[in-house]
């Protein structure tokens, strides 16, 4: 496990499971899913990975399985979830997808600065957790390097 570090001078902000290079670009024909109530937070991240060529989905979702509903529909390469969500939890949106598909990563971003709440989204099988507030670049590394060969 690694860690890389937010802005200058801040505390370590991602968490990373396994391995990659944090350099990584995605292709054009990559998509995003964003799992985040926060509409400024979702405009913004939509606007980030769509000027570098990436579709992006939002939902602001009212339950675990449509999140799960999603990542089936829109088949993306990787799923940015937030985990408080208006009326439950992310880890039990997480827990959905992972009962219909094993495979898409799924990165973790988050407000909450508990060791707690991280060490559990990592022991339930998470790619990584972000931080709020984070870094869009080293976001969007992270993203790349978790969906090369996909």
């Amino acid at each position: 496990m690694t860690r890389t570090r937010g802005p200058i001078g801040s505390d370590p902000t991602v968490v990373v499971r396994g391995t990659g290079s944090l350099t990584s670009r995605l292709e054009p024909s990559e998509t995003v899913l964003v799992v985040e109530d926060e509409h400024d937070i979702a405009v913004f991240l939509r606007a980030y990975f769509r000027a570098s060529g990436t579709d992006v989905v939002h939902l602001d979702p009212t339950s675990p399985d449509e999140v799960a509903d999603a990542v089936e529909t829109h088949r993306p390469t990787c799923v940015l979830l937030d985990l408080n969500l208006r009326g439950f939890n992310g880890l039990e949106a997480y827990r959905a997808i992972r009962k219909r598909e094993a495979a898409t990563p799924v990165i973790v971003v988050t407000a909450d600065p508990s060791p707690t709440t991280h060490n559990t989204a990592l022991r339930e099988g998470v790619t990584a957790i972000v931080q709020k507030p984070f870094s869009a670049k080293e976001l969007y590394a992270l993203v790349a390097a978790h969906t090369h060969g996909r």
